[in-house]
């Protein structure tokens, strides 16, 4: 599997995450990317099954706060929409 860039990741996904959700990804793709060089310096594979699973996780956990974030951005962007259309309509 090739490697993610987390620059290239918040790029792409900022705009549709919003920044804490760009923030939380991009950590979790760090800390991955930390425990597997870890794992390989050791380089025991008995291990590596409880890490794996904790990571997976960790993915769902941080999957679930990044659909619960855009949710809450679509909310909000819907809100300021229409706040702005009764503003409009007031001014009419």
């Amino acid at each position: 599997m090739g490697s993610l860039d987390p620059d290239l990741v918040g790029a792409i996904l900022g705009p549709l995450l919003g920044i804490p959700g760009v923030i939380v990804f991009t950590a979790l793709i760090i800390r991955f990317k930390l425990k597997k060089k870890e794992l390989e310096m050791r380089g025991s594979d008995h291990e590596l099954g409880p890490v794996v699973d904790a990571l997976r996780d960790d993915v769902d956990d941080t999957r679930a706060q990044l659909a619960e974030v855009q949710e809450r951005l679509d909310f909000a962007e819907r809100l300021l929409s229409a706040g702005r259309a009764s503003q409009e309509d007031r001014g009419r």
